[in-house]
């Protein structure tokens, strides 16, 4: 009986001990106090190469090493990687700067600790818009991805400077929200008159619709230097993995420092990577095109940020403080440099 009694005990803990190691998220799993996995989340898009390059070219895995496996997830807008983020369903990635610093206002508790991709945003009109500048937006029609998305906050901002505004907060232009793709079609039927878009979006429409850019990406605010693409992670993750934090900084350098060197070759992977995820292939020509707009870059200005938080407000998307200290951490970035 006595036998028994501690074979029922020993097979108890064996499966308490079993339980416990099969409770883990699906972002990074640890053993031992040791990372074994890290998820990064990306978009399948152009501003988005860094990502899409470190993940081909396999600099995350070489900066991570054998003993961490890399997984990779890919997402259609901010909000759902934000999501993924806070769910610890992924645990570092690249998004815009508008759902960060929204999610931020909102209380997450994420951090921003590097850009990757400045520049691509653009307001496109039709072929035969008569629209010369900023100015002329006056009683038209503008479609934008999103409410308070990062085109939508360039937008405003350009706007703004022309002193000029949208009809919800009493100016005379009319805001629709839709998808680029979609955005195609209302151009067509004559529906709308100019839409804020990112790249590879403008160049697809130059090519499929005849559309020409109005505003381009360096006539933009901030002489285009608004990040496109940022990179986020939570505040638990740097404070628990630091070290897995500067790999993957050194991984967004390397991959920046490829696309720089490495057009050619950096556009066929891109190309191959979109049409594997969204099975859609985008002509090389768009893509070059596309790059010509966009610039890669770690380097992010917190000023520019804090004013898109600023602009967020203004909006009522954020309500009460739009104060931003705390989010942008470029610490990691500056010691990677050093």
């Amino acid at each position: 009986m006595k036998i028994n009694k501690k074979i029922l005990l020993i097979s108890i803990l064996l499966i308490g001990t079993l339980i416990l190691a099969g409770c883990g998220g699906n972002g990074s799993k640890q053993t031992s106090g040791e990372v074994k996995e890290i998820t990064i989340g990306y978009f399948p898009n152009l501003t988005h190469a860094p990502g899409i390059i470190g993940k081909t070219k396999g600099f995350f895995a070489e900066e991570f090493g054998n003993n961490v496996k890399v997984n990779v997830k890919t997402f259609p807008k901010g909000s759902l990687l934000m999501d993924a983020l806070a769910t610890d369903q992924i645990d570092i990635g690249y998004a815009g700067p508008g759902p960060v610093l929204n999610r931020f206002l909102q209380g997450a508790k994420v951090k921003l600790l590097a850009s990757a991709s400045i520049g691509g945003n653009v307001i496109v009109g039709a072929g035969d818009s008569n629209i010369k500048n900023p100015k002329d937006l006056a009683n038209k029609r503008i479609a934008t991805p999103g409410l308070a998305c990062s085109h939508d906050l360039v937008l405003r901002k350009l706007l703004w400077n022309n002193n000029l505004k949208m009809e919800r907060r009493g100016g005379t232009i009319e805001q629709i929200m839709q998808k680029p793709a979609t955005m195609m079609g209302l151009f067509k039927q004559d529906q709308i008159d100019a839409a804020a878009v990112s790249e590879p979006w403008a160049a697809v429409m130059e090519k499929k619709i005849g559309a020409k850019v109005l505003v381009d990406w360096n006539e933009m605010p901030w002489e285009g230097r608004m990040p496109a693409t940022v990179v986020v992670t939570t505040s638990n993750f740097t404070k628990k993995h630091p070290e897995l934090v500067k790999q993957f900084l050194k991984a967004n350098e390397k991959s920046i420092e490829f696309i720089t060197n490495n057009k050619d070759k950096s556009l066929k992977l891109i190309q191959k990577e979109i049409k594997r995820i969204t099975r859609q292939k985008i002509a090389l020509d768009i893509l070059d095109r596309a790059l010509t707009r966009t610039k890669f870059t770690s380097q992010v200005d917190p000023k520019i940020i804090q004013e898109l938080a600023d602009i967020s407000g203004e909006l009522g998307v954020i309500q009460g403080d739009t104060d931003l200290t705390g989010l942008v951490d470029t610490t990691f970035l500056k010691q990677i440099k050093n």
